[in-house]
């Protein structure tokens, strides 16, 4: 009988440590390569993630390197910062175009979803583009270099919130919600490595939390969201996006939820 215990107990331990492998191999496709390689997980463990609401953690981003802007030290260092910025966004419009060449196989509506987040980047770089020209008259009349920073803030700030943030991830939510496939999934990590490069985090908030109204939005549907139990009233109960912030605590856009409301 002991024997067969120790057996069972290393065929789990075997079984753990092949999907541990089968993990990491399946990242190193999909981050390296932009190949989608297709998960195998359990109904109860694809039940457990939805209960979780796991989905919203795709988008998070740890506080981590320095707001891009801050490297500026006069004048001098401007163009090397706007240069920086524009090169960034070009790598993330090179990975969208990656994925779409390196997986050729991808269903109709899935590759249609991958243009139009190329094209919607396209446009965010001849935006910046445009607004950088118009800007560095302002910027030779700027005195100190915290007011060239605080420029450079925001125009960053902008673009990042109109043209990336607005217009891709609030999409991206609602295909991951759903479970519309892996690809997704690999855009979101796509943009999220862009930002983070850039200084920007996601401000955790958590469901059950008392919204802030600092940093977080209540959603439409909050309105007819109710609930008898008071201890809910005014309480988050799905987050839809997480405030952006710029490392030093600089807001670049509100987070949404849906939050309890009481039924008068």
């Amino acid at each position: 009988m002991e024997d067969l215990m120790v057996l069972k107990n290393n065929k789990e331990y075997d079984h753990q440590e092949t999907r541990s492998l089968l993990a990491e191999v399946r990242d190193f496709f999909q981050t390296k390569l932009r190949i989608i390689v297709p998960e195998c997980v359990t109904e109860k463990e694809e039940q457990t993630d939805q209960i979780n609401n796991g989905f919203i953690e795709a988008f998070f981003i740890e506080e981590g390197a320095d707001a891009i802007f801050s490297a500026c030290n006069g004048f001098d260092d401007l163009e090397g910062i706007l240069d920086l910025f524009e090169s960034r966004l070009n790598e993330l419009l090179d990975g969208m175009d990656a994925l779409l060449d390196k997986n050729a196989d991808l269903d109709d509506e899935s590759k249609k979803s991958l243009e139009s987040y190329a094209s919607a980047i396209d446009k965010c770089i001849n935006v910046y583009v445009i607004q950088r020209r118009k800007r560095m008259a302002k910027f030779k009349e700027l005195n100190s270099v915290a007011e060239i920073r605080d420029e450079l803030r925001q125009l960053f700030t902008e673009i990042v919130a109109n043209y990336i943030i607005a217009v891709l991830f609030d999409a991206l939510y609602e295909r991951i919600k759903n479970n519309s496939g892996t690809v997704y999934e690999m855009v979101v990590r796509e943009v999220n490595e862009f930002l983070s490069q850039n200084g920007i985090y996601t401000k955790r908030v958590n469901a059950g939390d008392a919204i802030d109204p600092e940093y977080m939005e209540p959603t439409n549907d909050s309105s007819e969201n109710y609930t008898d139990d008071y201890q809910k009233f005014d309480k988050i109960d799905e987050i839809r996006r997480y405030p952006y912030m710029f490392k030093g605590g600089y807001k670049i856009v509100d987070g949404y939820a849906r939050i309890w409301r009481r039924k008068d």
